[in-house]
């Protein structure tokens, strides 16, 4: 599978190569916004459920549509996705943190949080993840936001170590 080319303007597209050679739908960047709510709700239950993270008592999954609808009205979130066929493909949240306490000593305590990173299985291996990464870091920077962290998946770790993260000090343990 090659991945094609990018177009650098909002409203961005890419083209890409499927295994048969065939070039499917083209795949659209953007900002979110209200009109999206619901597709964003659904694609994040399909990442909660994927992670593991559903289940026993569904606080989380009842809590997303509240969490989606704020950070929609918020101007430090923002949720970018790609689209096919007018469908949400994929998304990625950005959020400005201003307590996180690793930044709490600098003189800028602001940093970047990339949230959520959500790619549908059908479109996966095409770059929709690596173009959804890069417009929160953008985001990012047109905020004056000098650092970035994020939470992996196990399994996500090397995709987000090939584009530039490290491992911190952070460790987690669940607390019964």
């Amino acid at each position: 599978m090659s991945a094609g080319l990018f177009e650098f303007a909002f409203g961005l597209k890419v083209t890409t190569v499927d295994d048969s050679g065939m070039v499917p739908a083209a795949i659209d960047f953007r900002k979110a916004d209200q009109n999206d709510l619901g597709a964003l709700i659904s694609l994040m239950n399909e990442l909660v459920a994927e992670l593991g993270t559903a289940g026993s008592s569904g606080e989380i999954e009842d809590a997303i549509p509240q969490d989606v609808a704020d950070a929609l009205a918020s101007d430090s979130v923002q949720f970018f996705v790609a689209t096919a066929n007018d469908q949400l493909v994929a998304l990625s949240r950005a959020d400005i943190l201003t307590t996180d306490p690793i930044f709490r000593l600098r003189r800028d305590n602001r940093c970047g949080y990339v949230d959520q990173m959500y790619v549908h299985p059908d479109f996966r291996q095409r770059g929709l993840g690596q173009k959804l990464l890069e417009l929160c870091e953008d985001f990012f920077r047109e905020h004056g936001i000098a650092h970035c962290l994020l939470h992996a998946s196990h399994r996500a770790v090397h995709f987000y170590a090939r584009s530039g993260y490290q491992p911190n000090r952070e460790m987690f343990k669940r607390l019964r």
